[in-house]
């Protein structure tokens, strides 16, 4: 098994173990997407060690892969596909057609597989935890207001928790990335860098969704984002009286 493989296969393993755990209140989401980045540059250093002594029998290998199926694709997955791809040495993009969109990395080869697995792995994790911080904030809201929440406020709340998830997460790949030293290590590498500025891909309009500024929607984003960084200490949705 090459080196980039036996990588592949921590990641995968890695991921996959977090993914059956079942506990939505640990740590293993953070610690799998931060060990699947550590892995690739660790793997990055490897390379550049190696390649110093035979740069003339390295040939770089660039991959284009779809990490979605055509579809209306939700913001919040345009916005976690930079976060992936920028702690991933890769490029994000979207592909449209027939007015459905689906998103692509692109990088040298072991990086973008890597990058589309964490990403697979990064949006089970954010639903799981949108899904159960909303049924405790509508038990909360049932108990408190006498009723359920409108689909607007319950979708606003939502969206806020998802975008404090991505939050957190590129605050800790950068505290990790700072920690370790990894800045060089994580720039993407020169052909790739040529091959996307090659394919001409025009640049769309930012997506993404106007906060909720009640305080259920800034609870629902703090709760999020220290879901996302990894530190899970209080009930999901949980809410104050007169909050």
């Amino acid at each position: 098994m090459s080196v980039d493989e036996k990588v592949l296969h921590k990641v995968r393993a890695l991921l996959n173990l977090a993914r059956n755990g079942g506990d939505p209140e640990s740590n293993e989401a953070k610690s799998a997407l931060l060990m699947a980045q550590r892995f690739m540059a660790e793997n990055g250093i490897d390379e550049l060690e190696i390649n110093t002594s035979r740069e003339a029998d390295y040939k770089k290998e660039i991959l284009d892969d779809y990490a979605t199926e055509f579809e209306k694709l939700s913001w919040w997955k345009k916005s976690l596909g930079k976060v992936i791809a920028q702690n991933f040495r890769c490029y994000s993009y979207l592909n449209k057609c027939n007015g459905y969109t689906r998103l692509a990395f692109m990088g040298l080869k072991e990086d973008a597989e890597i990058a589309v697995i964490a990403f697979k792995f990064a949006t089970d994790s954010i639903r799981l935890g949108a899904d159960l911080f909303m049924k405790n904030y509508r038990m909360e809201y049932l108990k408190l207001e006498g009723q359920r929440p409108s689909l607007t406020q319950q979708r606003g709340v939502r969206n806020n928790y998802v975008e404090g998830w991505i939050s957190g997460l590129e605050a800790q790949y950068a505290q990790q990335v700072s920690k370790e030293g990894w800045g060089l290590v994580l720039v993407k590498d020169a052909l790739v860098i040529q091959t996307y500025k090659n394919m001409e891909l025009g640049r769309g309009k930012t997506s993404q969704h106007t906060r909720k500024d009640s305080l259920a929607g800034k609870a629902a984003y703090e709760k999020g984002y220290r879901d996302g960084k990894g530190f899970s200490t209080v009930p999901h949705g949980r809410l104050k009286k007169n909050q």
